[in-house]
């Protein structure tokens, strides 16, 4: 549905993008994870070519967008909704004038704009605050109206741009169900960016990690998760270093039905080693259960046999 073809984009000496390819199946959440100033913003604003990149391709929908007339760029900019951080909704005008006003500017009949704003407004779970001003609502409310708003010409996809950061924890949540919902229910694809680990391990399928301009790491999230020297784990885990003493300090990585497995007991069963828990963490993300495990273990024949048996069976060794 999105696809990227090494799109980089420069602001005077600066390249905010550097040589990125990027793959989004239709249908699915793909998160982009970076600090400020990784490009991330920018990246976003290319799919839909409000900043046109110096080279590259950008294909939204089967559509090269550079290849477009003015005429058929605004079309295509019709398929695609943006969410942004702040609402952007229009303080003088009612909840079902915001979501009414695309509707208004492509000159929908009158009646089917009534119809597709109510439709709309249930959607998202605010059919009862049609009539009232944005400054009455809450910022969780808001952003409920901005998505709908968004929604209006029936996108085939909604970028976010960091949609969730001014919000509460709960309303975090909420927002976030919400585009799952709406991934689920209108096969919508989404592209999100964000700085927040959370939101990328719980609603996205996919996601890319970018740093100074270029996507340094980029796949499902449970798999990179699952991936021994992964950047998106290390930052997901957390864990901490080995402390001092002897021994060989070795990391485990399960995925599925292996998170919960007795390691330990299999280790002293099968190799007769004394392993210590020097730290562990679990993540269950949209495709399943993932978990990392320290482990020291003596240093010994036997330890180096017991870690080889491991990666044997399917788990992710790495030493550390």
């Amino acid at each position: 549905m999105i696809s990227l073809s090494k799109v980089s984009k420069r602001f005077g000496s600066t390249r905010a993008v550097d040589d990125v390819s990027l793959d989004v199946p239709a249908a699915t959440i793909h998160g982009v994870l970076g600090r400020s100033g990784a490009g991330k913003s920018t990246l976003l604003r290319v799919v839909n070519l409000l900043e046109p990149p110096d080279s590259g391709t950008v294909t939204v929908a089967g559509r090269d967008l550079g290849t477009l007339t003015p005429a058929g760029l605004r079309d295509a900019r019709a398929r695609i909704g943006m969410v942004f951080q702040h609402f952007h909704l229009l303080h003088n005008r009612t909840v079902a004038a915001n979501v009414e006003l695309p509707l208004k500017l492509h000159r929908v009949e009158r009646g089917e704009r009534q119809r597709r704003v109510a439709e709309l407004l249930e959607l998202v779970g605010l059919s009862d605050q049609a009539r009232k001003f944005p400054a009455q609502l809450s910022g969780g409310q808001r952003q409920r109206v901005a998505i709908a708003r968004a929604l209006a010409l029936r996108p085939d996809v909604l970028l976010s741009d960091e949609a969730t950061s001014a919000l509460d924890p709960g309303t975090t949540v909420e927002i976030l169900d919400l585009f799952v919902k709406l991934r689920d229910t209108l096969g919508l694809t989404i592209l999100l960016i964000t700085h927040e680990l959370d939101v990328i391990t719980r609603i996205c399928d996919s996601a890319s990690v970018m740093r100074d301009g270029k996507v340094v790491e980029h796949g499902p999230v449970a798999e990179l998760l699952a991936t021994p020297g992964s950047d998106l784990a290390d930052q997901a885990f957390r864990l901490a270093a080995p402390g001092e003493g002897g021994g060989i300090n070795v990391e485990v990585t399960f995925t599925g039905s292996a998170v919960g497995e007795p390691v330990l007991a299999a280790l002293v069963r099968h190799f007769d080693v004394d392993a210590s828990i020097t730290d562990a963490s679990v993540h269950t993300v949209a495709q399943g259960t993932v978990g990392r495990l320290r482990l020291r273990l003596p240093q010994s024949a036997a330890s180096e046999k017991a870690a080889a048996w491991l990666s044997e069976q399917g788990y992710g060794v790495r030493r550390i």
